[in-house]
C-alpha cells in the first residue's frame, strides 16, 4: 500500500484530538478512514495489520459492518447514519462518464507548506495543497508482489477541488488547502507557467 505509516498515524491522531476521525466499515469489511481534511478507502484483504492497530490503538474496537463511527479525544463516539459516507473512494471507477482529469504535483513549494498543484489539460487551472497531507503518498511502498497494481493519479473530477490516487488496494482522496497570506499576483503568474513534475 502506497501510504506512509508514520505520516498516517500522526494524522489520525491529530483527526481524533480535533473530534474529527470518521471511520466506516462498508457490508464487505472494506474500511474508510475520513477526515475534513482526507480520506482513505482500503480494501478488506489488503487492510495491514499496521494499519488496522493504529487505528485500534486509538479507538477502541471499530465498527461493525455498515456503522458509521465519527470518534474523538477521551474516548467520544458518536454513531452516524451510513448513507452519510461517501463509498465511492472503493469503486475504482474512474471511467470517461465520470469526467475525472488528470493533474501533477508541481516542483513548486510555498513557505515548505503549501504544494502547488496544477492541471494537465489546462495549466490555469492551480491548486493549492497542504505538504502535510501529500506526505501520505509513497509510490515506491506498492506491494506488487502482492498483487498490488501501480499507483494512478493525481486525478480530479471537481477542478482540483479534491485530488485522488488509487491503486487496486486502496484510493486515497486529499482536500484543497486554501492559503489566503498570498497575493492574487503569484497565482496569476504561476498560472501562465507550465510547472515541472514532482513525482511523490
Amino acid at each position: 500500500m502506497f501510504i506512509k505509516q508514520s505520516v498516517f498515524e500522526k494524522l489520525i491522531k491529530k483527526a481524533y484530538k480535533d473530534y474529527m476521525l470518521r471511520i466506516y466499515k462498508s457490508k464487505d469489511d472494506d474500511l474508510i478512514i475520513d477526515t475534513p481534511n482526507w480520506t482513505l478507502g482500503i480494501h478488506k484483504d489488503f487492510i495491514t495489520n499496521e494499519v488496522k492497530g493504529a487505528l485500534v490503538k486509538l479507538v477502541g474496537d471499530l465498527p461493525e459492518r455498515r456503522e458509521s463511527v465519527l470518534y474523538g479525544k477521551g474516548g467520544n463516539m458518536q454513531y452516524e447514519v451510513p448513507e452519510m459516507v461517501d463509498i465511492s473512494i472503493l469503486d475504482n471507477d474512474y471511467t470517461q462518464e465520470r469526467r475525472y482529469s488528470p493533474y501533477i504535483v508541481s516542483n513548486v513549494t510555498i513557505e515548505k507548506v503549501y504544494r502547488v498543484i496544477q492541471s494537465e489539460s489546462d495549466i490555469s487551472i492551480i491548486r493549492m495543497f497542504k505538504q502535510a497531507y501529500l506526505n501520505l503518498i509513497i509510490r515506491s511502498l506498492v506491494d506488487i508482489k502482492g498483487g498490488e497494481t501501480s499507483v494512478e493519479g493525481p486525478i480530479s473530477n471537481d477542478e482540483g477541488s479534491s485530488l485522488r490516487w488509487y491503486t487496486n488496494v486502496c484510493a486515497l482522496e486529499i482536500k484543497r488547502s486554501v492559503a489566503e497570506d498570498y497575493k492574487d499576483e503569484l497565482i496569476e503568474t504561476l498560472r501562465k507557467i507550465k510547472l515541472e513534475q514532482c513525482w511523490e
